[in-house]
């Protein structure tokens, strides 16, 4: 079986358990520097930083799918390459992943979301550990992957200032009803309707696709009327406050 089938099923298993008892490592070594991907248009690639910061070589596979976290990558048709989609990184080392667009027909009126994927894959154990039960574990890192072509009214920045905001219900309780009339996805990671530690709140964390709703419960039924203040995510992944009225 070649590598790219083991890391395959190994996708499919998650979590590879050898033996039935502890001592256990779960703690990720390959870090991503970022938490979200803008691939504009205009761009001939974009690129992602892997860094090694455990104390072992890992094996990692990248991959980019549609919204199915448990798609198998080798069945996955996207019109992107990405290079190297298998990489050897070495302790306190770094690799570079490159990511085209080969150009293939996307929407050109609103941006289209992917999901970048990085599974790392640890080592075996070293041959002191041979004769110890141990659990080896998988991990898998998920980030929100944005297609953005060029000429699209407005700017990302300004989108979350345009949502519309009313208050409604979902399944008999109360919850902001939001509206996207922009052609840009919109990271929602609180709101909350009045001031105060007793105001309704929401914090579970929500997206708005462009031209869409989106149904956010609150912790209490709010008083007519005031205002909302929630926080979204910009490009980068920091936190940007606004206001607005609820209608």
């Amino acid at each position: 079986m070649n590598i790219r089938k083991i890391l395959s099923h190994t996708v499919a298993a998650s979590v590879l358990a050898v033996g039935a008892w502890l001592p256990c490592a779960a703690q990720a070594s390959v870090v991503i520097a970022g938490t979200r991907v803008v691939y504009n248009a205009t761009d001939s690639e974009v690129t992602l930083k892997l860094s090694n910061v455990g104390k072992s070589p890992a094996l990692t596979q990248v991959w980019l799918d549609k919204g199915d976290p448990k798609a198998d990558p080798s069945t996955l048709d996207l019109p992107f390459v990405l290079t190297p989609p298998l990489a050897r990184i070495d302790p306190d080392k770094a690799q570079t992943v490159r990511i085209a667009y080969t150009g293939e027909a996307l929407p050109k009126d609103r941006e289209t979301l992917f999901w970048f994927n990085l599974l790392e894959v640890p080592p075996k154990p070293a041959a002191t550990e041979a004769g110890q039960n141990y659990v080896q574990l998988a991990f898998r890192s998920r980030l929100k992957f944005f297609f953005r072509p060029a000429g699209l009214p407005g700017n990302a920045d300004d989108a979350p200032g345009k949502l519309t905001w009313h208050l409604g219900s979902q399944g008999g309780k109360p919850a902001l009803q939001v509206s996207n009339p922009t052609p840009y996805h919109v990271t929602i990671i609180e709101a909350h309707v009045g001031e105060g530690e007793r105001a309704p709140k929401f914090e579970d964390g929500s997206m708005v696709a462009p031209g869409a709703q989106a149904s956010l419960p609150l912790s209490a039924t709010p008083a007519t009327g005031g205002k909302v203040s929630f926080t979204t995510l910009n490009d980068y992944g920091g936190p940007i406050k606004h206001e607005a009225p609820l209608q």
